[in-house]
């Protein structure tokens, strides 16, 4: 059976592959209208279309999803959780608005998604099932740039994200027995539906907070195009535009800036003014200002303030006025407030529209004389080492600005190309408490106008902390060292948590620290040749400290990490170990005209481990000792000429049962050896 250009397997079909059932959550994703697309402007429609899908695959790759399959323009991904996947929709049909709107209406490319949680069949890296099939039908249900996700999916995710749901009840839906339950995600698209729309909401005879409730209502968490994407849609804009509202004691500089001042409430609601504005009658913070503008929709007439001006572009941005969005977004900047949120949303549409150069050389200037924020701002529109290089300076020189520290850790975070090194690890972690510290201390607040922006970079902080406390708590960065005899001395094994690109090492007298060289093989996650793990010990070296240390696939250097080597110590566990993993050598029948011999040259060799060996013959306990020389710690493997590594026995006998007591009290299983016929 097929769904749309997605196929389902059947219980029928023939295949030789192994097959894993599993539960996962479905992502499904096409492009509306695309057959019209590619008949007016095939060239266009394709290479817009590849610019689009690395967008897609990006925030499915940062959510730690898996694309299975892509048919023509449609794109099915698996996720380890139904948030995730919410999470990474959200940010794709975000970003992807922001993209359209440098195209007219009619030639903009909108993804429909639909997401489900299930059942489903792995076969050889595709999936195939139930959970495949929903998500695909689910998309169908869902308008142009919107997502609709199951009722589990809603259930799972309706705590964890923060944007509104539609319950569209149950859908009948092609090649499918029973109907599938379906919500809408509101993304504030440039589409919205009638039914979302009140134009004339009553004013209730209660509080003025129920008259400035009272319209349209939207969430007002947008996505900051950029990291820590806000959950929420753009206020989704009314006809009728409201009155605006004067700040007064507003600064330029800094974010804790006055109130949002408003007439005097009274006893009895205002009359709606004949222009049919909304009159807000509060005294509010300007984070607050903001929340209650984004509440009541529409356009602020003559927009001075940060909340009014913030507010007006993302309303803009929501009707796919771009012009009028950056005009306010550039109006808002010039207030050089040191409010992080919406200076990130400017840089996106301005990458969208001029590319990164663009928005760069716009924030050069304002960096110039517009505060802090537009200065990191301006530093996160540079690449690579350039751009932490500059993050850095700003960190050092403004540690009080405390957004920079949640822009650190991102920079050191999960989504690096070539995954994360234990020095990024640490730098992220100790980046994420510097935050979180000001968060405990009240200081984030000021730096934030969408407070829903703040809370989502607050979970993504306290998530990644937790990993990464996790991992350093079990031990995962740590290195070590094992130690075998050899002829000439002692061979030492050098095990590290990461790739490594040189080793080094240090003990006694040694001056210096000394590399181990490289190897002649081609580390693959380095693209270098790979860092020998070994290097040896004199046979007479004694009780000592050795340093290790080592550069990461980076090129950072690690922490010093100080082994203790003791010989005697390293020779009993090296031997123990041999005979803990070849224990099915212990013993041996002879055959031949050796069959009266029982070898035991495995334990001769590795002695120096042993206390005592006790043997049975025939099912008899294993209580007679095994005559073994005394260990010689200059020549530990070596069988002394007077030593014989043999007993004699009678040739019937067909079974021999052998427990080993290891030096310092420990016991083996007893295990049983049978005679080959």
């Amino acid at each position: 059976m097929c769904v749309g250009q997605y196929c389902e397997w059947s219980p029928d079909s023939s295949s030789e592959q192994s097959l894993k059932r599993k539960i996962t959550a479905i992502l499904a994703a096409d492009v509306a209208e695309y057959t019209r697309l590619i008949a007016e402007d095939e060239e266009e429609t394709l290479t817009r279309l590849e610019a689009y899908r690395k967008v897609f695959d990006d925030f499915v790759a940062r959510a730690g999803g898996r694309i299975f399959n892509t048919a023509g323009d449609g794109v099915m991904c698996e996720f380890a959780s139904a948030v995730e996947a919410t999470r990474c929709a959200i940010d794709i049909q975000e970003s992807l608005r922001t993209a359209n709107m440098a195209h007219p209406a009619e030639r903009q490319m909108h993804f429909r998604i639909g997401i489900s949680i299930g059942d489903v069949v792995e076969r050889a890296g595709d999936l195939l099932g139930d959970g495949v099939n929903i998500a695909a039908r689910l998309q169908s249900l869902a308008e142009p740039g919107s997502i609709c996700v199951s009722r589990h999916v809603h259930e799972a995710v309706m705590n964890k994200v923060s944007v509104p749901f539609r319950d569209l009840g149950n859908r009948e839906v092609k090649n499918l027995p029973h109907p599938v339950h379906a919500f809408e995600i509101q993304m504030g698209s440039t589409r919205v539906p009638p039914a979302l729309m009140r134009r004339d909401p009553p004013v209730r005879q209660k509080s003025p907070a129920a008259w400035i409730a009272a319209g349209v209502i939207a969430a007002a968490a947008g996505g900051t195009g950029l990291f820590f994407a806000g959950r929420g849609s753009a206020p989704v804009p009314p006809t009728t535009p409201i009155a605006g509202a004067e700040v007064a004691g507003e600064k330029q500089q800094g974010a804790t800036s006055g109130t949002v001042s408003m007439p005097a409430a009274t006893a009895t609601p205002p009359e709606t003014p004949a222009n049919g504005s909304v009159v807000i009658t509060e005294k509010l913070t300007p984070a607050q200002a903001f929340d209650r503008l984004a509440q009541s929709g529409g356009i602020v007439r003559d927009p001075k303030s940060a909340p009014e001006l913030y507010h007006n572009a993302r309303s803009y941005e929501a009707r796919g006025e771009s012009a009028a969005a950056r005009r306010d977004y550039l109006a808002f900047a010039a207030l050089g407030t040191d409010y992080v949120d919406p200076l990130l949303r400017l840089a996106a549409l301005i990458r969208t529209q001029d590319g990164r150069a663009g928005a760069r050389e716009a924030f050069a200037d304002l960096a110039q004389t517009r505060g802090r924020a537009a200065m990191l701002v301006h530093a996160l529109q540079f690449e690579g080492l350039e751009r932490r290089s500059r993050l850095a300076a700003f960190a050092e020189a403004n540690p009080d600005f405390a957004p920079i520290h949640a822009v650190l850790a991102q920079e050191f975070g999960e989504d690096r190309q070539n995954g994360q090194t234990i020095f990024d690890r640490r730098g992220e972690l100790a980046a994420l408490s510097r935050f979180l510290t000001a968060e405990r201390e009240g200081r984030l607040v000021p730096f934030f106008l969408d407070q829903s922006v703040l809370a989502q970079w607050l979970e993504r902080a306290q998530k990644r902390e937790a990993f990464q406390k996790a991992f350093f708590a079990e031990n995962r960065d740590r290195v070590g060292a094992q130690f075998m005899r050899a002829g000439s001395g002692w061979q030492a094994q050098v095990s590290l948590p990461e790739a490594a690109t040189a080793i080094d090492y240090k003990f006694g007298s040694m001056p210096d620290f000394r590399s181990t060289g490289a190897l002649q093989l081609l580390d693959q996650r380095t693209g270098k040749p790979m860092a020998n793990p070994g290097f040896e010990l004199p046979a007479n070296q004694g009780p000592t400290d050795i340093a290790l240390r080592y550069l990461d696939a980076d090129g950072h250097q690690s922490t010093v990490t100080m082994i203790a080597f003791n010989p005697r110590d390293a020779l009993l566990k090296g031997q123990r170990d041999i005979l803990d993993r070849f224990a099915n050598s212990w013993i041996a029948f002879g055959d031949g005209h050796n069959q009266h011999l029982l070898y035991y040259t495995h334990l001769v060799s590795y002695r120096c481990a042993i206390q005592r060996a006790e043997i049975g013959l025939d099912g008899a306990s294993p209580t007679d000792l095994l005559p073994l020389p005394a260990c010689d710690e200059v020549n530990p493997h070596s069988i002394p000429a007077n030593s014989a590594p043999y007993i004699r026995i009678k040739p019937e006998v067909k079974s021999a049962t052998l427990k080993i007591t290891y030096v310092g009290g420990d016991v083996s299983e007893v295990k049983t050896f049978l005679r080959k016929p």
